[in-house]
């Protein structure tokens, strides 16, 4: 029983690893596309202030976006997955 409660615990901190490193990454990502939009002038209605500002306002967007909340399949996947072949295991 310990042994099954530690590697519950392991996984789930290399998930957490894996879901921190996915969104900063996602992130990072957003934040440069924002910066080369910017600076190429594309976008034009909304660009007024600095280019601060609308990397501010653009990260923000960003974060009310589906996208980031994407990244919790990085936990809800293996979790039912694990569920599956346990089950399978049991009754299948």
């Amino acid at each position: 029983m310990i042994g099954l409660i530690r590697g519950i615990v392991i996984i789930f901190a290399i998930l957490t690893v894996v879901y921190i490193a996915l969104s900063q990454w996602s992130r990072w990502r957003e934040r440069a596309r924002l910066r080369d939009e910017y600076e190429a002038g594309t976008d034009l209605l909304r660009r007024t202030g600095t280019e601060d500002e609308y990397v501010a306002r653009g990260m923000t967007d960003y974060s009310r976006s589906l996208r980031p909340k994407l990244f919790l399949f990085v936990y809800a996947i293996p979790g039912a997955l694990a569920t599956f072949l346990v089950w399978l295991a049991q009754y299948g």
